[in-house]
């Protein structure tokens, strides 16, 4: 057969069978990508190396020569293996691509579903993160590097990395100068280039990681041991922590080739000793961060990663919307009794904030492309205001106390569960300011608009209870205080004004009241000094439009009220304050709405939610978000009280 013929696989005759690419040698890069493809049943496996790399543009302009025929790769994975084959012998490989029938999904189900088998037994992993002529040559200077990393003692992401460096160099002027010249040695050895590849940002690298016997990273011509590339990455850590030296593409190191490390060690931890649940969301964060060509993929690839008692049959079905997957895994879910999926799902983490267009349908849930908003959208990347959101209570999860019964007879869209009805949702005030460019860069705007969104919120509870009571019978100004920090109970809240040693612990009305002296009132110091700010020379040094003088002057007091209005900043990015038509203040999700949204707690959830009623005449609600109801916290407490009303709903 010609070679100027497109190559045409043979079917896969098992459904455990795989292809292997047997890659011929070359004397020289320059000539053509000569192979031949291997059908191998489960049984007699030779042994094969995996390859791991970045597909990058949908371009085939590489030509993969085989006795048959031929196949158009992309100039990515022609890259790859001309680095990859030897100069005198044949390479087996395995390399999805290739191996597998891309044009046919059923093959490609089936392959997927075995991924995480074909890359647990190869024999090594090949990750390809490029090709660049400015990577150094010798590797001796960071293997040295990495000797010396062992040598300080440090260890995997979870221990006192910081520590351990700062008591090595402790009154050791030698190893001091080493350490603070170690970022300045990194750059010159070319090892940013690693990290900084695109290999780290996508998605499948997770799972090919974890399973892998033995990693190699190869950059052209330069080849690293991930042990030896993981070393270093902890120096740069360790040291970063240590003293804050400037490093060149942080953000990269930290939310990609970091991250990569941590999920590691999170893996060999938790071999044997996890949680179901955890490790779900664990695992979709790790993916949904990372980037893919196929969206049903960041379910898809779960199924390498979970432990074995996750009890989810994830099986890849390519002809399948994107949605119906999503649905569909968070359905099965939701069925093992995981009801915390919920914090994840609603209108509060859609990225656009919009409500579904619902209404001009003839039935709103028979939609094909209709993701129900009790399932989590993996479509994009958590933000930053997601990952600084308030978690009410010690986290977001079951509670045991209120069991929760599943029920999707209704339709494949409708989720049927218990619910008891609150409130009715009459104030919400959104902060839209916190997501304004022009804020996010200057700490003076952010304070004054935050300071004045204060103001307003206190007048219109100040007016709200002038003639009435709170409904717990305690002072409004307290409830208030409670509300705009969720209760006082997240971690961030615990590290700023609880936990520290030597401080007194401040209760939510103190900080209030010490934020409404300094911030709020007219003659408070830190509104004074915003002021003097505003009316400064423009050439003083700055961080965020703040002269460096505004943070070495102030009292105590200050300095808490400055930290109280940061974390402020942080509660608004995520949910916005409410008042309930009986008086019920607190943090609702992002995207609330007055009128329509009700306030209710979900049978088998341990905070309450925000729904949306669709209709006078149904029991349809669509999901917005988890929220905090000052004074109503206590599921099985609500759901016994005889003034709220509990039933069967619809959240579609």
């Amino acid at each position: 057969m010609s070679l100027d013929c497109l190559y045409q696989y043979e079917p896969l005759t098992k459904n455990d069978a795989i292809r292997l690419l047997e890659l011929k040698p070359a004397t020289s890069g320059d000539l053509p990508l000569q192979c031949e493809l291997l059908l191998c049943e489960a049984s007699n496996i030779p042994a094969y190396e995996a390859v791991s790399y970045v597909w990058g543009s949908d371009q085939c302009p590489q030509t993969l020569q085989l006795p048959t025929g031929h196949l158009k790769i992309t100039e990515s994975l022609g890259s790859a293996l001309k680095g990859l084959r030897y100069r005198d012998i044949s390479r087996l490989l395995w390399v999805d691509a290739v191996c597998i029938n891309q044009s046919d999904n059923v093959e490609k189900a089936r392959q997927v579903s075995q991924m995480a088998k074909i890359y647990g037994n190869a024999a090594r992993i090949l990750a390809w993160l490029g090709e660049n002529s400015a990577v150094p040559q010798n590797v001796d200077p960071i293997l040295d590097l990495a000797r010396r990393t062992k040598s300080i003692g440090l260890k995997l992401p979870k221990n006192d990395n910081r520590g351990t460096i700062l008591k090595w160099v402790y009154g050791d002027l030698q190893n001091s100068r080493w350490m603070m010249g170690v970022m300045n040695a990194v750059e010159s050895f070319g090892f940013p280039l690693l990290y900084e590849s695109a290999w780290f940002t996508r998605m499948w690298i997770v799972q090919e990681a974890l399973l892998a016997k033995q990693l190699k990273l190869y950059y052209g011509t330069f080849s690293l041991d991930w042990e030896d590339f993981q070393s270093v990455m902890m120096l740069i850590h360790a040291v970063n922590a240590a003293v804050r030296s400037p490093m060149k593409s942080r953000e990269h190191f930290v939310k990609y080739a970091w991250a990569l490390i941590d999920v590691r060690d999170h893996w060999q931890q938790s071999i044997g000793n996890s949680d179901e649940a955890s490790e779900i969301g664990y695992y979709m964060h790790q993916l949904r961060n990372r980037r893919c060509k196929d969206d049903r993929d960041r379910v898809f690839a779960l199924r390498g990663l979970l432990p074995d008692n996750a009890g989810l049959d994830i099986t890849p079905d390519y002809t399948k919307p994107v949605t119906q997957v999503y649905s569909d895994f968070a359905k099965a879910q939701l069925k093992l009794g995981s009801i915390g999926i919920l914090y994840e799902a609603g209108l509060w983490k859609r990225k656009h904030l919009s409500q579904p267009t619902l209404r001009d349908q003839p039935d709103h849930t028979s939609s094909s492309d209709y993701l129900p908003t009790w399932a989590p959208d993996y479509r994009h990347e958590k933000t930053f205001t997601e990952l600084t959101e308030v978690r009410f209570g010690t986290y977001f999860g079951k509670d045991p106390k209120v069991p929760s019964i599943i029920d999707f007879s209704k339709g494949p869209y409708r989720l049927s569960i218990r619910a008891t009805l609150i409130d009715i949702i009459t104030i919400v005030q959104p902060a839209i300011f916190v997501h304004d460019e022009a804020h996010r860069t200057s700490d003076i705007l952010m304070f004054l608009s935050c300071r004045r969104y204060c103001m307003n919120l206190k007048e219109r509870l100040d007016s709200y209870f002038e003639n009435r009571q709170y409904p717990t019978q305690e002072d409004p100004t307290t409830a208030f205080a409670y509300s705009l920090v969720g209760g006082a109970t997240d971690r961030a809240y615990n590290d700023a004004f609880i936990s520290k040693p030597n401080e007194e612990s401040l209760d939510p009305l103190s900080l209030w009241k010490i934020y409404e002296n300094l911030c709020i009132s007219e003659s408070g110091e830190i509104y004074a000094a915003i002021q003097r700010e505003l009316d400064g020379p423009p050439e003083r040094q700055k961080i965020k439009g703040i002269s460096i003088d505004f943070y070495r002057s102030g009292s105590a007091e200050a300095s808490i009220a400055w930290n109280y209005h940061h974390h402020l900043i942080n509660i608004f990015r995520r949910h916005w304050f409410f008042i309930s038509d009986d008086g019920y203040t607190g943090l609702a999700p992002l995207n609330s709405m007055a009128v329509t949204d009700v306030l209710a707690f979900i049978d088998g959830a341990n905070v309450p939610f925000v729904l949306r009623d669709l209709s006078d005449e149904t029991s349809d609600f669509l999901l917005v978000g988890p929220c905090y109801i000052h004074g109503l916290m206590d599921g099985e407490a609500v759901k016994q009280n005889a003034a709220f009303e509990g039933g069967t709903i619809q959240i579609i």
